[in-house]
């Protein structure tokens, strides 16, 4: 081996011996990243904090690099910087880059870390008509940068908030610049280059120079300011928050985070704490689709999809329901041709049904009014065709005992003539009697609630549905009766009813019950209030309430019930309307309850 070659591999080794622990030593280094910034009352804490973790970790292990804002995000994008000092906003829009926060500024007038950082809204105080965030609309903004996160973007959540478009609120933005530009913010409101102007919390406050500005000349918008805290016209979010990066080791980042929080407060008590709801700030971002969803702002194929599959979904859906609707619609209308065809089959026989029950019940009237009259009639001419026949028959026997003489003779004969007379008369009373009652009534044992339910139903038959009747039936409500007999008292008694209630729409009521021997049924109307007179009407026979009506429907009722033992009564209803109630004796076992008097 040569002389030449053994001094190359000398300086080759002695090389790499060097550059080694320069590499490990440059691996070990903490960068600070700190973001531009215009003065602020805090300036004290973050330099206190830079020479803090200066001395702390050594020069050599320690450095600092200032950087704009969108330097800084650079460098975080790109590993040059391991913890970084920002605004809450720029570290929530690096949470994509998997950085976290450290701790979060408080002070005295902002003890909560989450709470301590919002934009005052300034204007001149001569502009009198500038009194509300709806004043501003359509006026000149002056804010420091398009990225601040105090300085423009949380006064631009706040009129989103107040239901504006923020981006087409204001008719021009002028940025005046970062670090000391704020003040040209200031200074364009005054100069009346611009009508409104956004300025960090407690800038107002503490930054503005009364040598060089006289703040009686600005006034906020909006001023939600308390006894400690500064003038703001938004909400607050957290403020200057220190955060680590994914190029940190854990055992590093939590070396920092102690020294961090062992850092004692400044002359003015502002101090390192734990901020622990960044949730405003993920909402302010989301809702003005910038930082991390800046996206929102951009349409692809993937977001219209993910955006409207919902609508897309329907539409598709409606498409397929339209011609599904179509086939339905088809069956539907075939199916309704036969139900229609069906219905009209069924209403022809609901007509014949309900004329033949009509007919019936008016057979069933006229046979029971024939009878009635054939029975008063007998019944009535009896008593003076028994008279005469007294008398007659009397006065033939005074004649009998007088002297026989001719004109004796033919007074015998006419009184004879007459008692004959009477004689045929009474048997023709008879007959008509024998054809009244036909033949005896044949009664059984049958369920008064079953009658009143057939009764019912041919009475709404008759009258094609026109009115309705609710009943309310307890079975077990035997009686010995004619069941026929029994159907025309409770179809008398419907009619009447009807027609008592004339146009009203309320429901006949109509109840069977049964209790203490005997069994009731109630049918109750809701027509006009019977006047006394009317009401007594009601007891005598052939008399009637209304204009036209002969009083034969209630003397046939009356007649049927009397010879079924029963009894009727009427008693007028607390507000309006009649109720007539029939009771019979209740059939038990076979025989007939008598009803306890």
């Amino acid at each position: 081996m040569s002389f030449l070659t053994r001094s190359k591999r000398l300086i080759l080794t002695l090389s790499l011996s060097a550059i080694i622990p320069c590499a490990q030593a440059s691996n070990d280094t903490i960068t600070l990243g700190v973001s531009s910034r215009v003065p602020n009352v805090n300036e004290d804490l973050i330099l206190k904090t830079e020479r803090v973790l200066t001395d702390h970790f050594g020069p050599k292990n320690f450095r600092i690099v200032h950087y704009s804002l969108d330097g800084l995000v650079e460098a975080i994008k790109e590993g040059e910087v391991d913890i970084f000092l920002s605004s809450a906003g720029l570290y929530r829009r690096m949470s994509s880059e998997g950085v976290r926060d450290l701790v979060a500024l408080a002070s005295p007038r902002f003890p909560d870390p989450n709470h301590s950082e919002g934009t005052a809204f300034i204007v001149r105080n001569d502009r009198t008509d500038l009194q509300s965030i709806k004043d501003l609309k359509g006026k000149i903004l002056a804010a420091n940068s398009p990225t601040g996160f105090s300085g423009y973007q949380i006064g631009l959540y706040e009129i989103f908030k107040a239901g504006y478009d923020p981006e087409r609120f204001f008719s021009k933005t002028i940025f005046t610049g970062e670090r000391e530009k704020m003040k040209g913010v200031v200074q364009a409101v005054l100069d009346g280059k611009a009508d409104v102007g956004f300025l960090r919390l407690c800038y107002f406050e503490d930054m503005i120079d009364p040598k060089e500005t006289d703040p009686n000349q600005l006034r906020i918008i909006g001023d939600r300011k308390k006894e400690l805290n500064c003038s703001h016209s938004t909400d607050l979010y957290p403020s200057w928050t220190i955060s680590t990066t994914r190029h940190i080791s854990p055992e590093k980042a939590k070396e920092v985070l102690q020294v961090l929080l062992a850092i004692s407060p400044t002359e003015k008590g502002a101090f390192w704490g734990l901020a622990s709801n960044y949730h405003g700030v993920d909402s302010l971002f989301k809702d003005l689709k910038l930082g991390p969803w800046y996206y929102l702002r951009e349409w692809t194929v993937n977001r219209f999809l993910s955006t409207y599959w919902p609508f897309l979904a329907l539409f598709l859906l409606c498409i397929f329901g339209l011609i599904a609707h179509g086939f339905r619609t088809e069956i539907l209308v075939r199916r309704k041709t036969e139900e229609l065809e069906l219905a009209h089959k069924s209403q022809t026989q609901l007509l014949q049904r309900a004329k033949s029950a009509s007919e019936r019940l008016d057979s069933l009237q006229k046979m029971g009014a024939i009878g009635q009259m054939s029975s008063i009639i007998s019944h009535e001419l009896r008593q003076p065709l028994a008279t005469i026949q007294m008398y007659t028959r009397g006065g033939l026997r005074v004649i009998e005992g007088l002297e026989n003489t001719k004109e004796n003779s033919k007074i015998v004969s006419a009184f004879s003539l007459i008692d004959k007379q009477c004689v045929k008369m009474e048997s023709i009373i008879e007959k008509v009697r024998s054809y009244a009652k036909q033949k005896k009534t044949k009664h059984e044992l049958i369920d008064a609630a079953e009658i009143a339910k057939i009764a019912v139903e041919n009475f709404e038959t008759s009258k094609n549905g026109s009115v309705k009747v609710k009943t309310e039936f307890q079975t077990g409500s035997f009686v010995w009766a004619d069941s026929l007999e029994l159907e025309l008292v409770i179809v008398n008694l419907l009619r009447n009813a009807s027609e008592a209630q004339g146009n009203v729409s309320e429901p006949i009521r109509i109840s069977v019950t049964w209790a203490d021997n005997k069994v009731e049924i109630s049918i109750s109307d809701k027509g006009r209030n019977l006047s006394e007179e009317e009401f007594e009407k009601l007891k005598v026979p052939l008399t009637s309430t209304k204009e036209n009506g002969m009083g034969l429907g209630l003397t046939i009722v009356k007649t049927i019930v009397e010879a079924h033992q029963g009894k009727i009564c009427f008693k007028r209803n607390s507000d309006v309307g009649l109720t007539v109630t029939v009771s019979f004796p209740l059939a038990k076992d076979g025989f007939a309850c008598q009803t306890q008097k």
